[in-house]
């Protein structure tokens, strides 16, 4: 098992994995409702991670042009950043509409597995989105979908996997897959049913939960029945942070301060954006799973560091 680090005193140090962190977001960018505010700082934002403990992130790769933008971060941040690549449900369409994006992606994940390219480590972020149809419609999503499978038996990468009110669906169409695959992966930011979350599991699916997990009782009681074993953390920054409205404040009533920060409109160099989750969240989303499972802090960061390491190789 993974080891806790331990800090100058001899105490336990918690440790994080953020398995799910969207660099290409216009907020990462600096840019809020299609106008730019500032520069980029995802330096900084990398850097309050470092100090909260999370020295993992796997930045979610949506879209071929996103994935080449975030291999150029992790070979700036080779210490910390990691990578899935993989074309989202959301751009389903575009998959079919802009050139031959298939055969684009098989080559480029060709041409990364043959470099042995230390920052890919999961193929994903791939699913079906039933919530967002606007975005792409049912019959794009499950054609990229499928297409994209057939493209994960060859890589035999962990994959990373995104399912909203389609689990019947996404069940059907993964199921023939899983016995090509060696290794099946993340299903990341669930908010189905409890029901829905254990045939998951039954099927060997990890589940990593961030704020949008946490919205409802239901919703809380279905994260305490997660097991242990098939647990992993995230925070989906910039998006997904926990709610002040949410059950699960209670919680959070003795939890750490977070960094200052400043509306977007009046932006500090060094400081946090109010309403623009970030990566050193994460140990929130920790004790709120902890207070769910009726677990320590330390047990949960300990379970969830372990499997999201292993899986996606992240302390190799």
């Amino acid at each position: 098992m993974a080891n806790s680090a331990v800090n100058g005193s001899g105490e336990k140090k918690l440790q994080f994995a953020d398995v799910a962190v969207t660099y290409t977001a216009d907020e990462f960018q600096g840019i809020y409702r299609g106008k730019k505010y500032h520069e980029s700082d995802f330096s900084a934002v990398l850097d309050r991670a470092r100090d909260i403990g999370c020295s993992k992130i796997m930045l979610t790769t949506m879209t071929l042009k996103g994935a080449r933008e975030n291999l150029q971060i992790c070979r700036k941040f080779p210490d910390i950043c990691y990578m899935t690549l993989g074309v989202h449900p959301y751009h389903a369409s575009e998959f079919y509409q802009e050139g031959d994006q298939v055969t684009e992606l098989r080559d480029l994940g060709r041409e990364l597995i043959a470099a042995n390219e230390r920052s890919l480590v999961a193929f994903g972020e791939i699913g079906l989105d039933y919530d967002n149809l606007n975005r792409a419609d049912k019959e794009s999503q499950q054609r990229a979908f499928r297409d994209q499978l057939e493209i994960a038996v060859e890589f035999q990468l962990p994959l990373f996997l995104h399912v909203r009110a389609a689990c019947d669906d996404f069940i059907s169409i993964i199921s023939p897959y899983l016995p090509k695959l060696k290794s099946l992966g993340l299903v990341h930011s669930f908010v189905g049913t409890k029901e829905e979350m254990l045939r998951l599991v039954d099927l060997g699916f990890h589940i990593s939960v961030n704020g949008v997990s946490f919205q409802t009782d239901d919703l809380l009681d279905m994260v305490k029945h997660i097991p242990s074993t098939h647990l992993q953390l995230e925070t989906d920054a910039p998006w997904c942070e926990i709610s002040t409205k949410s059950p699960a404040m209670k919680y959070l009533v003795d939890a750490s301060s977070l960094p200052p920060s400043k509306k977007h409109g009046k932006f500090v160099e060094g400081q946090m954006v109010k309403g623009r989750n970030e990566p050193c969240t994460i140990a929130r989303v920790a004790r709120v799973v902890a207070g769910a499972k009726g677990m320590s802090l330390y047990e949960i960061a300990e379970v969830a560091w372990k499997n999201s390491t292993d899986m996606f190789r992240l302390d190799s």
